[in-house]
């Protein structure tokens, strides 16, 4: 209305409204906001009352006085005690100011209690609040009081300290000076924008997964992943084997990866192997690995509860909120995961039809020759050019493996390490062996060695031994060759990959025409020995064999087999009179030897 004037004019309430108000601030806003809320409600009520104060003929003792009055007669106290150093300058003005004392009976502790139970921290928020405001206006310095201990937190009294700010420590500085320079509105936008950020980014990291999980539905391959995944993010990606070998990758030229990949081996230890070692990586919280000339974030890929690989965000600038680029990793890797998933099950599939085709190659079980080759090419195996049979020995602490499950585990094992280095073979269990036919390549020296490396990694426990046959190009030999595939181990059995055509001349004479021949005649000359009970059927093969490797030298057997002389003796007559011999005939040498040797090529027997 015009020509009226605003009166300031007092409201008076009682401490059970003023309660019921300040339970509803802290249930709504929690006890943090609450509390510099109710100090900023303290602080201007306590520079309203000391406004009218500063205009009454009092000094600046008298007035900081006054505040007692106002506290008693408003019933928030029912006493103070305090005492108060105080100094001023010779022009009136505070140069120090310290004061300690104890609020009698504060009506926050009540009201505190009848709503809450006992609290873990001070909370006479609006006292406090009131005598630092007060305080700070006529004195024209930043003077706060801070409750050092409490009745609602079970203490004896609540006691405070008044102090100039630049003489609280550094924390206790930070907090009051929200007190008088924040607002709660300020606060309140602040809360409000980070909340409308955070709703942002879930929406966004929502968005992302829901692409995904929409791609593999449709049957995205991974390249296609990664691509999504760059065009939503324009973050670089790699995907790794266990070796830290990269498969596939978006967002970086080929120069970039042999950048970054000198950079990372630089940065991590290695074996003297040269494996990378790397600490366990968490799947709910992806390791950082900050390199010399870049940063990435490397979460596993996981599929049926086994890493098989990683996948990496990389990062050439230092300015990245990595926290947030974490959920997005770890979402990638789940829908790399996924997708490796649907393809480990499509590739199942697909090893089952080719690993059926394999044994009728490998048993001649085909009536045409052009059906089978034609179908190979759809198998992505042209059986028109230069092929190997390979026979892949598994052994543990010497004793040859051919238990059904731990042969499938290393079978699916290889398959799957081929599957990533987009290396396409046949192979299955056959005969209670692991067989496989690989195509002749530059490089398949070097295939086999990293085959058997993987192997030693992942089956700890265990030998591993590939022999190769000739190299063929025509599916009726599969058969002989896959016979010189075992011969080659039987042969030799030093190297962990043999070649047939490395061995010795006898793996040459040995063929599959006649094989059960030299069996039948080997088995009719040895069955003395070979039907005595194991024990010392093998005690005497393992004599006779050495004895017939030292050419009849009884001194070098003796010591080979570590057996006194008599005990060597004795054991070259028994033989002599089961064989029905004369072991110092070099013809009878020559014969019994390459019998034996025989039989060992063919697998039919074994001699440690």
């Amino acid at each position: 209305m015009a020509g009226s004037s605003y009166v300031d004019k007092a409201l008076y309430t009682t401490t059970n409204t003023f309660g019921i108000l300040r339970k509803e601030l802290i249930e709504s806003l929690g006890l943090e906001y609450a509390k510099f809320f109710l100090q900023r409600y303290g602080w201007n009520i306590g520079i309203t009352h000391a406004k009218e104060v500063d205009y009454l003929p009092l000094t600046l003792t008298e007035k900081l006085n006054s505040a007692v009055g106002y506290h008693l007669a408003s019933g928030q106290i029912t006493d103070l005690l305090s005492e108060r150093v105080l100094h001023l300058n010779p022009d009136d003005t505070v140069k120090y100011m310290y004061a300690k004392g104890i609020w009698v009976n504060s009506y926050e502790v009540e009201e505190h209690l009848k709503h809450f139970s006992q609290s873990d921290s001070c909370i006479c928020h609006t006292l406090a609040g009131y005598s630092s405001g007060y305080t700070s206006y006529l004195t024209k310095k930043e003077v706060y009081i801070v409750e050092m201990t409490c009745r609602a937190k079970g203490d004896e009294h609540c006691a405070f300290e008044m102090r100039m700010l630049e003489h609280w420590d550094p924390e206790t500085q930070a907090d009051l000076r929200k007190i008088s320079q924040t607002r709660m509105i300020d606060d309140l936008n602040k809360t409000y924008m980070e909340l409308f950020e955070e709703k942002k980014h879930t929406e966004k990291v929502s968005t992302f997964h829901n692409n995904l999980t929409l791609g593999i539905s449709q049957g995205m391959h991974i390249d296609q992943i990664l691509e999504t995944i760059y065009n939503t993010l324009n973050i670089p990606a790699i995907v790794q084997d266990l070796s830290f070998n990269t498969h596939h990758s978006i967002g970086m030229t080929q120069e970039q990866l042999e950048f970054i990949k000198e950079d990372f081996i630089q940065q991590m230890p290695q074996t003297k192997s040269g494996k990378i070692l790397i600490q366990p990586i968490d799947p709910m919280q992806p390791s950082q690995v900050d390199c010399p000339n870049h940063t990435r974030l490397i979460s596993p890929i996981i599929v049926q509860k086994q890493i098989i690989g990683y996948i990496s965000f990389i990062y050439f600038s230092k300015d990245t909120n990595y926290k947030e680029e974490m959920h997005y990793l770890q979402r990638s890797a789940v829908s790399i995961s996924l997708c490796y998933l649907n393809e480990k099950s499509s590739l199942e599939a697909t090893e089952n039809i080719k690993a059926y085709f394999f044994e009728q190659l490998l048993q001649q079980q085909y009536t045409s020759k052009k059906s089978m080759i034609s179908r190979s090419y759809l198998l992505q195996i042209d059986l028109n050019e230069d092929f190997y049979i390979g026979n892949l020995g598994v052994s543990k602490k010497g004793i040859p493996v051919h238990e059904a499950s731990t042969i499938s585990k290393i079978i699916q094992s290889v398959i799957v390490y081929l599957e990533m280095h987009q290396t396409s073979i046949f192979i299955t269990e056959f005969q209670d062996e692991i067989v496989f036919l690989f195509p002749k390549k530059d490089d398949t020296e070097d295939i086999y060695q990293n085959i058997l490396k993987h192997l030693q990694r992942k089956f700890r426990n265990y030998d591993f031994r590939i022999g190769l046959s000739r190299v063929i190009n025509d599916i009726d030999d599969i058969a002989e060759a896959h016979r010189q595939a075992i011969s080659s181990l039987n042969i030799n059995k030093r190297d962990t990959i043999v070649y047939f055509e490395n061995t010795n001349i006898l793996g040459s004479l040995i063929n599959h025409q006649n094989s059960d021949i030299i069996v039948k005649l080997a088995q009719r000359e040895l069955d003395p020995i070979l039907s005595l009970k194991p024990n010392k059927r093998d005690e005497f093969l393992k004599t006779l064999y050495t004895f017939l490797n030292h050419n009849g030298n009884l001194n070098l057997t003796m010591v080979d087999l570590n057996l006194s002389m008599s005990g060597l003796v004795y054991r070259i007559q028994k033989i002599e009179e089961l064989l029905d011999r004369n072991l110092r005939s070099s013809k009878n040498l020559f014969e019994l030897i390459l019998l034996i040797e025989s039989l060992i090529v063919l697998g039919e027997i074994e001699i440690e």
